[in-house]
């Protein structure tokens, strides 16, 4: 669980992964039928093991590997290990550097907004009288959707049965899936040579070194494309991506200092905000359509759509405000709100790339984060996104929501919590704060935007949520996590539980509220079920066992909101700590057995979207004023 994460480039429309010898591991995009696709070396899943955590987690493990590369460059007949590890100074232009026996070798990677990644290779003699004896380039891997593990599996995607073939065409090697259909290209360029391929399934390609050369340069590029697919309309059937070569450096500028509150200047802070942007615009906020854009969880392990987690990075989008990130947050919304497959009005636990439900379970804030990200994003631009009958869906999605609360105790149920568990209550304090939320800021958009509800309406619901909350989830001055319609409280507390801490940022409460203090200590606290007692104790979940990064982004929150300047800075080091080499947040996290942390789940995109569009948000003043909801 511990290991070295892969460093992962995107254009938004295609992404990828590379390991730490700068081999390439994984190369994937959304695919119309499939959701999405993806080019690796893994071996496929067991389906016999599904649903357990123990080989799920062992089976996301393996996405670690650099022996499990698509590509590698191999010198002499052996791979580069770490011979060549990866400096990551540059979110999206990583540089691998180092001395390969007779070899100075150096790669760097480039992504960018128009579809392509590529690699560049410069290798140099170190003694001119012993050149290399090989230099090659092999590759090997199949072509499929990917296996879509979950810890708390529901309904769990068939096999697709797919047969990947190779095929050689000079320096270029085109690898097919007909049953999906889609193709992946490999191709090298700068090099006079081509492509063997083995009845095995296996390739390589030998690089010429001369006699009396002193150096090669050579570049690789990849895609992977949806097969035989018709050209798409912009709200029609999905394609994936070609490759279109170009390069880009990123930019960015620093958030004006905040006042106020708990600010505190931390450079870690700042790595984490610019791997989480970095991600979202090129990994995970992928274009499905020509205005049409799925955001996904990860691109690895679970390349589908939260409503949740999408949401968070929609946030940072819109804080960070960089060129495109509005337009992406538009094209996200005309995705969700008329893309999902949503038969009730109502979108479930999860959904692929092309809009199709994966699991069918509802959760209750998943109905309404899309009704916030909309308001949100009329807060960031005063217009909504085209393309949309808004005056239709939006009053629709409301009357869907609304069929989960219970007209008698005023709460609104679920099925699931926000980590996917079953729940032993069905209503949970997070959902209604939630629920509030979104109908406050549903009157002010609606105020302005007259969709057929009535905002003194919604205002008025809002205000009896309010009041349902206090009669039916306080108990002894503080906080139950849930109850039922008999009255039964279940005093708990999750790292996933965002809504509770960010209750006084939203408006629900003042900061100083004692029920919301006693909450938040009791959530920090061993008497929470849901703390981590184990190696580096913390905040975690009874989905993942470990300290969650959530849970830290939590403990910040509340510090900054209560204005603990120490407990900021002792949350802001535990994320610095956990943050994988690349500065991406995992899910947990702990201490092995051999003293050292572990990091479980190493692709996650929420946390760290979640903390950078916060932070940054603090940084400038500006929790208060960008998220609260309207008196």
């Amino acid at each position: 669980m511990g290991g070295h994460k892969p460093v992962d480039l995107g254009t938004g429309l295609l992404c990828a992964s590379f390991g730490r010898d700068g081999s390439w591991l994984s190369v994937g995009a959304p695919h119309p039928r499939q959701g999405f696709v993806e080019l690796s070396a893994l071996p496929p899943f067991d389906e016999a093991l599904r649903g357990d955590p123990t080989s799920t987690r062992a089976y996301r493990n393996l996405a670690l590997l650099d022996e499990h590369a698509v590509l590698r460059l191999e010198i002499d007949g052996s791979a580069l290990g770490d011979a060549i590890p990866p400096v990551l100074d540059d979110p999206i232009r990583p540089v691998w550097e180092g001395r390969i026996g007779p070899l100075h070798v150096l790669a760097e990677a480039e992504a960018d907004g128009e579809g392509a990644i590529r690699q560049r290779w410069w290798l140099a003699l170190n003694d001119p009288t012993a050149p290399p004896r090989s230099v090659r380039l092999r590759a090997c891997g199949r072509l499929d959707r990917p296996a879509l593990a979950e810890i708390s599996e529901l309904q769990p995607p068939a096999p697709t049965s797919a047969q990947t073939r190779l095929e050689a065409r000079g320096a270029r090697l085109v690898i097919r899936a007909p049953r999906l259909p889609a193709a992946a290209t490999l191709e090298v360029f700068g090099v006079a040579t081509a492509w063997m391929v083995s009845a095995a399934g296996a390739a390589w390609l030998d690089l010429p070194w001369g006699v009396g050369e002193p150096r090669m340069t050579f570049e690789i590029g990849a895609s992977v494309v949806a097969a035989d697919q018709p050209a798409a309309p912009s709200a029609g059937p999905l394609r994936a991506p070609t490759l279109a070569v170009r390069a880009q450096r990123a930019s960015g500028s620093k958030p004006p200092a905040g006042r106020g509150m708990a600010v505190t200047r931390h450079s870690g802070a700042a790595r984490i905000t610019r791997r989480a942007i970095a991600y979202i615009r090129g990994c995970t906020a992928l274009r499905t359509t020509s205005n049409e854009r799925a955001i996904l969880t990860d691109h690895r392990l679970l390349p589908l759509s939260w409503t949740r987690d999408a949401y968070f990075q929609a946030l940072l989008l819109h804080v960070t405000d960089g060129p495109g990130d509005h337009d992406r947050v538009a094209d996200h919304l005309r995705w969700l709100w008329r893309r999902n497959e949503r038969p009730d009005g109502r979108w479930v636990r999860s959904h692929h790339a092309n809009g199709r439900r994966k699991d069918v379970a509802l959760q209750a804030d998943q109905q309404l984060y899309p009704i916030i990200e909309l308001a949100d994003f009329w807060r960031a631009t005063a217009h909504l996104p085209r393309g949309v009958d808004w005056a239709a869906a939006v009053p629709a999605a409301w009357d869907a929501a609304l069929r989960a609360v219970d007209r008698a105790l005023g709460l609104m149920a679920t099925h699931e919590n926000a980590a996917d568990d079953a729940v032993a209550a069905p209503y949970i304090a997070g959902s209604q704060i939630v629920l509030w939320y979104a109908a406050r800021r549903l009157a002010e958009l609606v105020e302005r935007e007259r969709f057929g509800l009535d905002p003194a309406e919604l205002l008025d619901f809002a205000q009896r949520v309010r009041a349902a909350f206090h009669r039916h989830l306080v108990s002894d001055g503080r906080w139950a996590y849930a109850t039922d319609e008999h009255g039964l409280l279940v005093h708990y507390h999750d790292a996933n539980d965002l809504p509770i801490a960010l209750a006084p940022a939203w408006g629900f409460c003042e900061s100083n509220d004692p029920g919301w203090r006693a909450t938040m200590q009791f959530a920090f606290s061993t008497a929470n079920p849901g703390f981590w007692r184990g190696p580096m104790p913390g905040l975690g979940s009874a989905h993942t066992p470990g300290a969650w990064t959530l849970g830290d982004v939590q403990a910040w929150l509340v510090a900054t909101l209560t204005a603990d300047a120490g407990a900021a800075s002792t949350a802001l080091a535990r994320l610095d700590a956990a943050a994988t080499d690349d500065g991406m947040l995992p899910e947990a996290y702990t201490i092995g057995t051999d003293g050292r942390l572990l990091r479980i789940r190493h692709w996650f995109a929420w946390p760290g979207a979640a903390f950078g569009a916060l932070w940054t948000l603090a940084q400038r003043d500006e929790l208060a004023q960008r998220l609260a909801a309207t008196p």
